[in-house]
C-alpha cells in the first residue's frame, strides 16, 4: 500500500489510488473511540460499586430495639419518639406503626393519632393474625373520639356511635310513616270527592291518623348492659381449651378491644398474642 501526499490539499490522503481526506477519516473513527470509551467507563463505574447493600429488618434497627427498651422502663413518651423516628427513615414500618398507635390510644388520649398508626399498619399487613385484633383497636380508637365530643347526654349508658345507627333507624321508619300518612290523606281526599261530604273529611283523617298511631308504636331505645367493671376483674386467669386473647379480654373487661392490654401485661410469658397453653396462668392488668 502506498500513501502519497496530493498537490490539492496538504491533508488529503491518497490510498490505494483512492483519496480520503483527514475529515474523513474523523468522521469514520471518531464514534467507534466515543463507544468504546463509554464501554471502559462503565466497566470501571461498576468495578467501583459495591455488589450489594445491606438491608436491615425494621426490628433489627438501632432505634427500634431502644423503643422497646424504653418501653419496658415505662418511659412512654421516649418510646413514642424513638418509634415516629423509624417511621421517618424506613418507607415499611409496620410494627412501629402498630406500638405508636397503641401509645397513642392508651398513653397519650389521643385516638385520631392512634387510629392512623393503626391504618397504616393494615396498609402493610392486610392480611396478619394481627389485622382482626387491629381493626378492633380501631373501632376502641373511634369509639374514644366520640366520647370526647362536647354534649354526651348518653355517654353513661349508650355509646354515640350506637345511638347514631339508632338515630338512622328510627329516621327510616318515621319516613315511612310519613309515606303511609301521605297515602290515607289520598284515600281520605278520594272519599271526600265521592261521597261530597266535606265535614267527613277531618273526622276520617283523624281516624286514619289514629289507627296509624296505635299500629305503629315508635321504637324506644334500649339501654345497653353495663359493661363489667375493669376494677372487679380478677387479676389472674387460667386459659382454657379455645381461649383467645380476645375472648379472655371479653370475659373480663366485657369487651374484646382490651387483648392489647393482656398481651403486653404477659410479654414475658407469651411469644406471640397466638401462643396460649391451655393451663397457663395469665396477669390481667
Amino acid at each position: 500500500m502506498e500513501w502519497a501526499v496530493g498537490k490539492s490539499s496538504c491533508c488529503d490522503l491518497f490510498v490505494a489510488g483512492g483519496r480520503i481526506t483527514a475529515k474523513r477519516l474523523c468522521i469514520m473513527f471518531l464514534p467507534r473511540f466515543a463507544l468504546v470509551a463509554s464501554l471502559f467507563a462503565l466497566l470501571l463505574v461498576s468495578a467501583c460499586t459495591p455488589s450489594g447493600v445491606e438491608v436491615v429488618g425494621e426490628t433489627d434497627e438501632k432505634q427500634y430495639q431502644l423503643a422497646k427498651g424504653y418501653q419496658g422502663q415505662g418511659r412512654t413518651e421516649d418510646a413514642l419518639s424513638a418509634f415516629l423516628r423509624v417511621i421517618d427513615a424506613r418507607r415499611d414500618a409496620p410494627e412501629s406503626h402498630f406500638e405508636a398507635g397503641y401509645i397513642y390510644l392508651h398513653s397519650m388520649k389521643d385516638p385520631v393519632r392512634a387510629i392512623y398508626h393503626f391504618e397504616r399498619y393494615l396498609q402493610f399487613k392486610p392480611q396478619a393474625p394481627q389485622a382482626t385484633q387491629v381493626r378492633q383497636l380501631i373501632e376502641t380508637a373511634q369509639k374514644e373520639f366520640a366520647r370526647q365530643l362536647p354534649a354526651q347526654p348518653y355517654q353513661g349508658d349508650l355509646d354515640r356511635i350506637d345511638l347514631m345507627e339508632l338515630v338512622k333507624s328510627l329516621k327510616v321508619e318515621n319516613d315511612s310513616l310519613k309515606r303511609d300518612l301521605v297515602a290515607a290523606e289520598k284515600r281520605v281526599q278520594q272519599l271526600e270527592n265521592v261521597v261530597g261530604g266535606a265535614r267527613r273529611v277531618p273526622t276520617a283523617q283523624t281516624t286514619v291518623t289514629q289507627s296509624l298511631q296505635q299500629t305503629r308504636q315508635p321504637v324506644q331505645p334500649q339501654a345497653t348492659a353495663p359493661a363489667p367493671d375493669p376494677a372487679s376483674a380478677p387479676r389472674s386467669y387460667t386459659v382454657q381449651s379455645g381461649d383467645s386473647l380476645s375472648g379472655i379480654s371479653r370475659k373480663v373487661y366485657g369487651t374484646p378491644s382490651r387483648w392489647i392490654d393482656i398481651y403486653q401485661a404477659n410479654r414475658d410469658r407469651l411469644s406471640s398474642e397466638n401462643a396460649l397453653k391451655v393451663g397457663q396462668d395469665l396477669r390481667i392488668p
